[in-house]
């Protein structure tokens, strides 16, 4: 079987379509390529390279996994879908699972007013971020370290060893953790600057999508116009969960492999 790196590598190598998407994405898009080469293998050098933008934002890639999010994020739109565009501009924007700060950054393109809380639990991620926000210049932002759930406390975070997207409070596994803070949403939503309605929530968090949203306050739920989330079906039943989205008035779709929720009540 060919690794995942390797067939990411080979698709985006052999399809002219895709080097006509970054030309409109970079400014110069054979730097993605080179950085792709050099940042291949999973013992590559962390010497940090910049992607720049045509708008003049930068993106610091480290590793390989930051092509994939840029990838997603920014060539195939992924939390982008045609549904969610008719609800903005957001004024405000609740980022759970920031990571390096792609998807920030993406929203910040879109819609520069907007006010935007940024959550990752991660302290390596948590750096990222906040470099990319200050290589930015980026403003009306606010970070927050530590993950969502239930209710305040800590948790585990477990680690994965290679993919900074695939850090973990929900999925156990017999590698490494770190204990890390949680919130509950609505404490988060009061202690922040975020509070006004049309709020946009996207939760990329390796499965605490399920103990945020089984727990979504009717109050929130009002001043929430729309919701981007990537599911982890080994979890928890996907069904249910959309069926207590659409008790609290949104109507669910699939997007790719995210769920959007649309408030329509």
């Amino acid at each position: 079987m060919i690794p995942f790196r390797a067939r990411f590598t080979i698709r985006r190598i052999f399809n002219p379509g895709y080097y006509h998407r970054l030309s409109e994405i970079l400014q110069n898009p054979q730097s993605f390529y080179s950085i792709l080469f050099r940042k291949l293998s999973p013992s590559s050098s962390k010497r940090p390279l910049d992607l720049k933008l045509k708008d003049g934002k930068i993106i610091r890639v480290r590793e390989f996994w930051t092509l994939f999010l840029f990838d997603e994020i920014f060539v195939e739109n992924c939390y982008e879908p045609p549904r969610l565009q008719r609800h903005g501009p957001f004024p405000a924007i609740l980022d759970v699972g920031a990571n390096i700060g792609l998807f920030t950054i993406r929203m910040k393109q879109l819609w520069p007013d907007a006010r935007i809380l940024a959550i990752e639990p991660h302290p390596d991620n948590l750096r990222s971020l906040r470099e990319h926000i200050e290589l930015n210049n980026l403003s009306g932002i606010e970070v927050l370290e530590g993950g969502i759930s239930e209710k305040c406390g800590c948790m585990n975070l477990y680690i994965s060893p290679r993919n900074i997207a695939g850090h973990s409070m929900y999925k156990e596994t017999s590698g490494p953790s770190i204990s890390v803070p949680v919130f509950a949403l609505a404490d988060v939503l009061k202690n922040s600057e975020v509070q006004d309605g049309g709020l946009l929530l996207k939760i990329d968090c390796e499965g605490c999508e399920h103990a945020l949203l089984s727990t979504l306050s009717r109050e929130i739920a009002e001043r929430t116009s729309c919701i981007i989330f990537e599911p982890e079906h080994s979890l928890y039943s996907l069904d249910d969960l959309l069926q207590g989205l659409r008790g609290l008035g949104y109507e669910t779709s699939t997007a790719s492999n995210l769920v959007v929720a649309e408030r329509t009540a």
